[in-house]
Order: structure tokens, then C-alpha cells, then sequence
């Protein structure tokens, strides 16, 4: 198969890239969107209200917040929301946090906790290659911190090559003293110079195909790096962070599906994790393949209720709907 084509992706000139075949932008919607929540009758209708803010004037980055009005914003009492600071998916080299399967997850998840997303357009490869969104991920944390100090329960999630952002960006948080309630890693995507056998199995891959794959993280590396580089193979990533700081980690959730190409390195991970002394709840036995959850419905709510439902168990204060955020819309 040519990756290239099948990813819709070719050069420029100068070596950027044209990404033909993306989904749709979704504009930002502060008036609100109506989000139909549960599927018991009757079902809450909550209108999840979004608008882009800056981040980095320096890089150009931003963010899209995500805050839920309505019966489900405040139906939890007095107090704060918590606050999910969130990375999309795309193998560091696709689609933007406004992309429709992203803003669209995003959407759902506010609603269903409730709480604010912040969905984070980091810089993307080959036009900026790693570090740069684990850069762009530790200004997302102290973008977070004020909120933090002010007891807002803050967690980073993150989905696909977005989770091993969201890790880097829990990293960042144990270093600058920022408090996170928890971690999320949807399918993590990670990989190495050796084939794990997931991913000498993925050659045909219906989502993520192994030509496709070495692919983006030629693209996504620095230049000349091989993929042992501790921003792709766990194994030295887990070596270069040692124990000490792991065990620092607040409780982790981590999702995998059984047809997953990087599930092996993802135990990798999740057994390192554990052995550190990190609370961790790992579900690696999800339906299907890579990103299902953008695909199939029924997915996408078990997904959901996955993660709402840690949220909700981890943040412990109570929570209104005059929410950060709010100001910004």
C-alpha cells in the first residue's frame, strides 16, 4: 500500500505538508450545541457551550473549552466543575482539536460527566516535529494550574498518539507542582525498532496499517531518530522518567482494544505503572480496533461512560455550573 495516500497527505515544497482528505472543522459554537445524554427515557438534553482561546502567543497554539449549561451542569450542587485538559488523536501529523470526531468526543464527554474540556491544538509533525506537542502539553498544564490551586479537580486525558501527550503532560505536572486528580490514556500510541507481535500483525490493519504507521512516526520524529526514541518506545521513555518520578503519578485509567496495533506496548506501559506503585485501571479488552470509539456508536458510549464515570469517582469536590471558562465564551 502507498501510506501516503492512504494517510491523504503529501509534501510541499518546503517540506510541509498537504492534508487533503481530513475531516471537517467544526466552528466553535458559544451560543451552545445540544447534546442528548443517556439513551433511558426520558434522556437529558444538555446544551454544551464552545470557544477557542488562546494559549501560546509564542507558538500559535490554543484552545477549544468545552462547558455545559443546563440540567446536567447543575445537577451536582455548589462548587467547581472539573476541568479535562484533552488531546486529540491523528499520529501527531492529522486533524486539529476543531476536527469533527474530536470536537464531537469532546462535546459528549462535557456533558456526560459534566465537566470543561479543554481540547488542546497542539503544533503537528512533520512542520514540528517532537517535542514540540509535549512542549505545547506542558503550557496546556500551566494553563491549568490556577484552577488547580483554586481546588478545581483537573485531570489530562488524552486519545491515540494524544494519550502519550496527555502522559507527557502529567509528567510536567509532577514536576511543576500542578495537582491532577487523574490520568486518562485512551489506546496510547506508542511503538518501537523491533515488531511486537500486535504489530507484525497489523501489516493489513483496517485503521491503523503498519506502512501507515512507520509512516507517521517518520514524520513525527526528529530527524535521523530511530523509533527506540524515548518519544516512541516506552521502554526507554519508562528508563529516561525512572521510578521515582512515575510514582509521583496520580490514578491512570488506561483503555485498549483487542485488535489494537499498539496494545502490546501499551501493557508495557500499564506494567510499569503498576510496578511503581501508581493506582491503575486498565480495561484492555475493548471491542474492536484502533479509535473505534470515532466509528461505531456503540463504542463511542461505552467510552464515554468509561470515562465519565472515573472522573466523576476521582473528583471529589462538589460541582456548579458558574464554571471556568465561562468568561472566555
Amino acid at each position: 500500500m502507498d501510506p501516503y495516500k492512504y494517510l491523504k497527505i503529501r509534501f510541499n515544497p518546503d517540506g510541509s505538508l498537504i492534508r487533503y482528505g481530513e475531516a471537517p472543522l467544526l466552528p466553535a459554537a458559544p451560543a451552545g450545541e445540544p447534546v442528548v445524554e443517556g439513551e433511558d427515557e426520558p434522556a437529558r438534553r444538555i446544551v454544551v457551550h464552545s470557544n477557542d482561546a488562546p494559549l501560546s502567543d509564542a507558538t500559535g497554539t490554543s484552545l477549544r473549552l468545552f462547558v455545559p449549561s443546563g440540567a446536567g451542569a447543575g445537577a451536582r450542587g455548589h462548587g467547581t466543575l472539573p476541568l479535562i485538559v484533552y488531546f486529540h488523536g491523528g499520529g501527531y501529523v492529522l486533524f486539529r482539536a476543531a476536527s469533527e470526531p474530536f470536537h464531537n468526543t469532546c462535546m459528549a464527554l462535557s456533558a456526560a460527566v459534566p465537566a470543561v474540556v479543554a481540547s488542546v491544538d497542539y503544533r503537528l509533525a512533520p512542520e514540528h516535529r517532537l517535542p514540540a506537542a509535549f512542549e505545547d502539553a506542558a503550557d496546556a498544564v500551566r494553563w491549568a494550574r490556577p484552577h488547580a490551586a483554586a481546588g478545581r479537580p483537573v485531570f489530562v486525558m488524552g486519545s491515540h498518539n494524544g494519550a502519550s501527550i496527555a502522559f507527557r503532560a502529567a509528567l510536567a505536572a509532577v514536576d511543576e507542582g500542578v495537582e491532577l486528580r487523574g490520568v486518562i490514556l485512551n489506546q496510547p500510541h506508542h511503538s518501537g525498532a523491533s515488531r511486537t507481535p500486535a504489530e507484525a500483525a497489523s501489516v493489513d490493519d483496517r485503521v491503523l496499517p503498519l506502512p501507515a504507521n512507520d509512516l507517521l512516526w517518520e514524520l513525527a520524529l526528529p530527524v535521523g531518530a530511530d523509533r527506540d526514541h524515548e518519544y516512541c518506545n516506552p521502554e526507554a521513555m519508562l528508563a529516561s522518567v525512572g521510578a521515582a518520578r512515575l510514582r509521583r503519578l496520580p490514578p491512570c485509567l488506561v483503555l485498549g482494544r483487542r485488535k489494537d496495533p499498539p496494545r502490546d506496548r501499551t501493557k508495557t506501559l500499564v506494567q510499569a505503572l503498576q510496578k511503581a506503585g501508581v493506582a491503575v485501571e486498565a480495561r484492555m479488552d475493548g471491542a474492536g480496533y484502533h479509535a473505534m470509539e470515532l466509528f461505531k456508536a456503540n463504542c463511542a458510549a461505552e467510552f464515554i461512560a468509561q470515562v465519565a464515570d472515573f472522573v466523576r469517582r476521582r473528583s471529589s469536590a462538589a460541582v456548579s455550573s458558574d464554571v471556568i471558562g465561562m468568561s472566555k465564551l
